[in-house]
């Protein structure tokens, strides 16, 4: 049970979902790495002691207010506007540096062609997520159908942009199917009352709270674990 929430519990889809959500970090493209470095040297000129590994377990899958939250426990002055010019130098790393993660586009490809229907909705900034995707080249595939917890309200683990991604495609939430691979998106998804798949390579170190989410390990099978062909 999420902890101060109403449990919901959430079935896996047993027929393609009428609408995928899919979080963009992380599951779309590869910018966690690059992301967190950039993150890691900010908090380091804050006065932060913590290393690299640490800052990327606690901060992948969170937003700014988790940042200013922790630098706030640290006694540490939180720098008015920070996000503003540290988005800058990240979305200008993130150009030159970023690629999808593997697998994805093939996934696109194919739900695209079977006519189901996809957007993207992050915990980051549009600007960010408008870059990585343009980059990579997926940006075409969601145009138009791009949310972002900046724009909409609390960010994940709270459902709000997951719901309002739902709500301006005229889709039902037990209609959708996320497609994250954090604890806090798989903890939106579980309180957006949608299903959830969780992306979780077989690389990695150690596996997160699911919150009922089903665990995949390669992006380019994803339309095997929806049925279809």
């Amino acid at each position: 049970m999420i902890p101060g929430k109403r449990h919901i519990a959430v079935q896996h889809p047993d027929r393609i979902p009428q609408l995928i959500i899919f979080d963009c970090d992380g599951v779309l493209v590869d910018s966690e790495t690059i992301s967190n470095r950039h993150l890691h040297r900010f908090l380091l000129s804050r006065g932060a002691d913590i290393s690299f590994s640490e800052c990327c377990d606690r901060f992948i899958g969170k937003s700014r207010h988790d940042v200013e939250r922790y630098l706030s426990e640290q006694g540490l002055k939180v720098p008015e506007n920070w996000l503003v010019p540290f988005s800058k130098e990240l979305i200008a790393s993130l150009k030159s540096e970023i690629k999808p993660i593997k697998g994805a586009k093939k996934a696109l490809k194919v739900l695209k062609n079977h006519e189901v229907k996809f957007c993207v909705a992050s915990n980051g900034l549009m600007e960010k997520m408008c870059a990585t995707l343009e980059t990579t080249g997926m940006l075409p595939w969601f145009e138009g159908n791009m949310f972002s917890a900046h724009e909409v309200g609390a960010s994940k683990p709270a459902p709000d942009v997951f719901l309002h991604a739902a709500q301006a495609n005229r889709i039902l939430p037990e209609h959708c199917l996320v497609v994250e691979d954090s604890s806090s998106g798989f903890e939106a998804a579980a309180r957006a009352g949608m299903s959830c798949l969780a992306y979780v390579p077989k690389e990695t170190k150690s596996t997160p709270d699911l919150f009922g989410a089903r665990q995949f390990g390669d992006m380019a099978l994803l339309p095997s674990e929806l049925g279809i062909a």
